[in-house]
């Protein structure tokens, strides 16, 4: 990416904050015009859902500088420290059980042992 590409999409993402104000606009990470489909990233599902319901005001807000937008793309890119590892939630100790005594009834040996996985992952410490 030349820089100039990199100075006009950041005075992109400038203009776009100023529209969004806070806290949104502390969450719009980047922003990238391609023709006229506009690209913007977040840090979290939740607020790129907030970033759709805006992009009447957004468009409005670009409109006089860059033209109409026909289409958009908003995707999700936490930060590093928000990057999950490993099962988010974990399963209870009767789910675990149930998984076990399913794989040990299923005979098809490849759903049994995906079961077991799922039955060890799900059960995280204990």
């Amino acid at each position: 990416m030349s820089l100039a590409a990199v100075q006009r999409n950041g005075r992109l993402l400038r203009e776009i904050r100023d529209v969004l104000g806070s806290p949104l606009d502390e969450h719009c990470l980047h922003a990238s015009l391609d023709g006229r489909v506009l690209t913007l990233v977040t840090d979290s599902p939740v607020w790129s859902s907030r970033l759709r319901f805006f992009a009447p005001e957004i468009e409005l807000g670009l409109d006089t500088r860059y033209g109409s937008i026909s289409a958009w793309r908003i995707r999700v890119r936490p930060s590093a420290g928000e990057r999950r590892t490993g099962p988010t939630h974990k399963l209870s100790a009767a789910a675990v059980q149930h998984l076990i005594e399913a794989a040990a009834g299923i005979a098809d040996a490849r759903l049994a042992a995906a079961l077991r996985r799922l039955a060890k992952t799900g059960a995280g410490d204990r």
